[in-house]
């Protein structure tokens, strides 16, 4: 949806035992409420306004997590 002020467009994706992620900004998305997706699905397009901007934000439950010790290195 887009009524979170100053993230823009927000994409939050349910990924069980209580994880979400949260893809701030997106000018569109790809996806409905309810939907479900797979790794490499298209979700959303930041844009173009002033250059492509993400916001991201792995979470449990509500509270934030620091992404960097979750997340695989690339």
């Amino acid at each position: 949806g887009n009524n979170v002020a100053g993230y823009g467009g927000m994409i939050l994706l349910r990924h069980g035992s209580g994880w979400i992620t949260a893809y701030g900004r997106a000018a569109s998305t790809n996806v409905v409420r309810g939907q479900k997706v797979s790794r490499g699905d298209v979700i959303g397009n930041t844009g173009s306004g002033a250059g492509p901007q993400l916001h991201f934000q792995l979470r449990q439950k509500r509270t934030p997590v620091d992404p960097l010790g979750k997340l695989p290195p690339v």
